[in-house]
């Protein structure tokens, strides 16, 4: 996470532009939902892999004016990760005095989310009932779970990516949103080839995190999400909405990993 922060920091000095005070705007937004996760990661397992978050959690901060936006997203939340095929699985056994034994199978699944992202609006802002905006994102994801084929799992992603977004005004309180992005550049966090890193310097995470870490382009870093929002003004500072997001992931090295997520949440904004 700490690759990102001062991406983040750069984005709030570079990007807070001047503009006229009465069109300035911050929002402070909250959101609960559910996240979904099917993979199959032929490094750590042959087995295709579900997970289910529920809930989810997010934070949003944002700062925009007539022609610009920025935003910076936070979620996270636990859940459960199992073989899509068997589910959570439990052995049992006795010892030779009887007593029985029970072994679970059952992974413990967390995901963390962190995004910054600023748009322009490239369209006149005297259409008030639509608006185009183009900018970038840099976004950074942890998927973790405790049992994979009876060892840790993570895969940590962090992503430069082009975004577009188009708001759709269909009525003076109601309104759609649809976003596309896609990553150019990235760097990517998973087990290597041996699964276990070794070294005589660091500890085990870093040294996880020092061997496991490559820095990859499109051409082989497969992230592209995909939103879809619905939005309802109660009032000029408060609103209500709900969002679904999609998220496809890829990579082939050490052996191929292809992912899909799914976020669907109920969200409340306040602007001041």
């Amino acid at each position: 996470m700490e690759r990102i922060a001062f991406t983040i920091s750069l984005l709030l000095l570079i990007f807070r532009l001047p503009g006229n005070a009465q069109h300035d705007r911050n929002t402070i937004g909250v959101s609960v939902g559910t996240f979904s996760l099917r993979m199959l990661d032929q490094q750590a397992s042959p087995l295709r892999y579900k997970g289910a978050i529920q809930p989810v959690f997010g934070l949003r901060y944002g700062h925009e004016s007539d022609r610009s936006r920025l935003n910076i997203r936070l979620s996270g939340g636990a859940g459960t990760l199992n073989p899509e095929r068997f589910g959570p699985r439990s052995y049992s056994t006795s010892f030779p005095d009887g007593k029985p034994f029970t072994y679970e199978i059952a992974s413990v699944f967390y995901y963390v989310g962190l995004e910054a992202d600023y748009l322009r609006r490239v369209n006149s802002v005297e259409n008030t009932n639509s608006a185009l905006w183009v900018g970038g994102a840099v976004q950074e994801s942890i998927w973790y779970a405790d049992e994979v084929a009876n060892f840790p799992w993570v895969v940590n992603t962090a992503t430069v990516s082009p975004v577009i977004q188009y708001d759709y005004h269909f009525q003076p309180r109601h309104s759609l949103t649809l976003r596309v992005d896609m990553a150019v550049l990235g760097l990517i966090t998973r087990a290597i080839y041996a699964n276990f890193p070794k070294s005589t310097q660091d500890e085990n995470v870093k040294a996880f995190f020092k061997q496991g870490t490559q820095a990859a382009t499109a051409n082989r870093l497969g992230s592209v999400n995909l939103q879809v929002g619905y939005g309802f003004r109660v009032s000029p500072r408060i609103s209500f909405g709900a969002t679904y997001r999609a998220r496809y992931l890829s990579y082939p090295s050490p052996r191929p990993i292809r992912a899909v997520s799914n976020t669907i949440s109920l969200e409340s904004e306040m602007r001041f």
